[in-house]
Parts: C-alpha cells; sequence; structure tokens
C-alpha cells in the first residue's frame, strides 16, 4: 500500500511541473476544484444516490459547457484527487482565488442543489456544505438564500 506522502507527492507533480509553476491552466483548476466539492459534499452522507450523481453531472456539464464524454473525465479526475486529499482547503482556496463574490455564492447554490437532489437534506450534507460555504466567505445571508431558491425551485 502506498504510504500517505508517496500519494501527496505523486499528487504534487500532477499539479505543478519544475518551478512550482502551475500544469494545468486556472481553468481547469477550477473545473477541478468545484467537481472535487461537489462530489465530496455528496459523499458527506455516506451515500451518493443516483439523484445526486445525475445533479453533479448536470450542473458541471452545463456550469462549464462540458460534453458528457468532458464532463465523464471531470468526475473520473475529480475522484481521483479526491481519493489523496488530506483536506479540502486547496480546492477551496482555488475557488476563492479564481471567483468573485457573485461566483462564490453561484458555488453554494451548487452544492445546495447536490445536497437536496434526492428531495431530502441530509444533516451531515448540511453542515459540510455550511463548513464550505465558511471557507468561501460566502455570508449567512446569501448562503440562506441559495437554500431557500434551491428548496423553493425543488417545489
Amino acid at each position: 500500500m502506498e504510504s500517505v506522502k508517496n500519494v501527496l507527492a505523486r499528487l504534487r507533480e500532477l499539479v505543478t511541473v519544475d518551478g512550482g509553476a502551475p500544469q494545468a491552466d486556472v481553468a481547469e483548476q477550477e473545473r477541478l476544484a468545484t467537481a472535487l466539492l461537489l462530489a465530496e459534499l455528496a459523499r458527506a452522507d455516506y451515500h451518493i444516490d443516483e439523484a445526486e450523481e445525475t445533479t453533479i453531472t448536470g450542473l458541471l456539464a452545463e456550469h462549464f459547457e462540458l460534453d458528457a464524454a468532458q464532463t465523464q473525465e471531470l468526475l473520473a479526475q475529480a475522484q481521483y484527487h479526491a481519493g489523496g486529499a488530506v483536506s479540502l482547503y486547496d480546492y477551496v482556496q482555488t475557488l476563492n482565488d479564481r471567483l468573485d463574490y457573485p461566483g462564490r455564492c453561484k458555488m453554494v447554490e451548487m452544492l445546495w442543489r447536490v445536497a437536496y437532489a434526492d428531495g431530502h437534506l441530509d444533516k451531515y450534507e448540511e453542515h459540510e456544505l455550511r463548513k464550505i460555504a465558511g471557507l468561501l466567505y460566502v455570508e449567512d445571508a446569501d448562503f440562506i438564500h441559495a437554500k431557500l431558491k434551491v428548496i423553493g425551485a425543488a417545489s
């Protein structure tokens, strides 16, 4: 079994080249961070159902204008990176660096769509979503507004 240290070293190699310059372009990093956070939120309750998978796929395809093959490739990359991720901080930081405030609010809305995809709001998913929203520096009022927007749209 590969040690955590080796996995982290491999991840660093995938993300950087000589001198620490980003290998993947900024847009690719944003797509990966978004996909990873959506997938991690769905896993927060230790069960990913078909509605959540469909919602994640649809959100990524629509938001980034990806075809089905590109979306599946992005999800595969996100799952690969999630397996070796020690924390979500680097992925959240990527979004903080890349997105303006309305963009971060849109990210929180996307997360709410995943959390509520199955028509049930699990306490673990809501806790994880609140944590991510805090790391994205989204104000409580906008956090609640996004929640009500998603729940209202589902009614």
